[in-house]
């Protein structure tokens, strides 16, 4: 087959795109998948799944307050407000995320691209308990022409039980494992107008079997800021977002999208069970992808969709009806019986919560990135 002049010269773009990055990228890729991030420790308290269960009630369907109710297990996804880092202001960036995944100058924005969460088995509540997240870059790639990188950090998470024995505590099952995608971008120039980002509007093909309506208030983002210490001025500070980031309102967390879309399908399963429709009340893994932002103040609605048996589509949509988060999800029975891990060290007693250094949140929000 012959190759044409353009198709050359689309090979040899490509190839000096490739050799302009790949002194840099090879640089970027070893020192960042070598950095050696602090483990997280929290205690899983239950209050703090109490305060997230306050902070929803009003605004996902069939919600029943559980405050004060005695429940052996943390809700589905309420991990991701536990195991924050108690980062000193002095080392937050100036807006307010947390260097220890970021690539440095000059890509300074971060948000939130997607992930997967593989539930092996219940987060419970112990008392006096203590558990532990272990944490680690596993890739960086770089996409984009030169001048217009996107930086992909997959983070990978593993959440498990400091089980004591004898004098020794060592990490012990790892109930809840997660690959966390992040995206940084250059700085962006001061923009002239307060217009957002433009992006291409995808409709899902499918009527959804479920849907809930909602607005997020600036008072549900700044909760959700609280709960996860996350001090990130785009879910704070709406003229920062405007003068600086040039998007029009505070823009929704990635994990509050994952909190609310999963606590969705939840409610829906339990109605499914109480109904003898099906015996699934648990979801087992999640992988998604944030497609676009979704601001304040304004309409997203909640869908959920059964694919076959024990799969599930579930998605957000803008006020507009365009896709801006989409995620596929596994259900049981019950989890699945988790295997012990190898165990990656043992430490000579259980550690403390005062001397934990500090380590990355990974916090940002939907964004078109295709």
């Amino acid at each position: 087959m012959s190759i044409t002049g353009t198709q050359w010269r689309r090979f040899a773009e490509c190839v000096n795109l490739v050799n302009r990055h790949a002194p840099s990228l090879s640089h970027l890729k070893k020192e960042m998948t070598s950095r050696e991030l602090p483990d997280l420790y929290d205690d899983c308290s239950k209050i703090r799944s109490d305060l997230l269960d306050a902070t929803l009630h009003d605004i996902l369907p069939g919600r029943k307050s559980r405050i004060g109710m005695t429940r052996k297990f943390v809700p589905q996804p309420y991990h991701l407000v536990y195991f924050n880092p108690a980062t000193r202001l002095s080392s937050l960036l100036p807006d307010g995320t947390d260097p220890l995944h970021s690539p440095g100058a000059p890509f300074t924005r971060r948000m939130w691209a997607g992930g997967d969460i593989s539930f092996d088995n219940h987060l419970s509540y112990k008392a006096s308990a203590l558990f532990r997240c272990y944490e680690s870059i596993k890739e960086v790639e770089i996409k984009g022409n030169e001048g217009d990188e996107k930086i992909f950090v997959t983070i990978q998470r593993s959440v498990g039980y400091m089980a004591k024995t004898g004098p020794q505590s060592s990490m012990d099952l790892d109930p809840i494992t997660e690959n966390r995608k992040l995206v940084f971008l250059r700085e962006r120039p001061r923009p002239s107008d307060t217009t957002a980002p433009a992006s291409r509007t995808t409709k899902h093909p499918h009527k959804p079997d479920a849907r809930h309506t909602l607005t997020p208030s600036p008072a549900l983002l700044f909760r959700f800021s609280a709960l996860t210490f996350n001090a990130h001025a785009i879910h704070l500070d709406r003229k920062y977002c405007e003068e600086v980031e040039g998007y029009r309102n505070l823009l929704v967390h990635g994990p509050l999208s994952i909190v609310l879309m999963l606590q969705h399908l939840t409610g829906h399963l339990l109605q499914r069970l109480r109904l003898a429709e099906s015996n699934d009340r648990v979801i087992t893994f999640v992988t998604y992808r944030n497609l676009a932002p979704l601001y304040a103040e304004e309409k997203m609605t909640l869908c959920l969709r059964q694919k076959e048996e024990h799969l599930w589509e579930t998605w957000i949509e803008g006020p507009d009806g365009g896709l801006a988060v989409r995620a596929s999800v596994r259900t049981a029975e019950n989890p699945p019986i988790h295997k012990v891990r190898e165990k990656r060290d043992t430490i000579a007693e259980q550690p403390s919560l005062d001397h934990i250094d500090p380590v990355a949140l990974a916090a940002g929000a939907g964004m078109d990135l295709s």
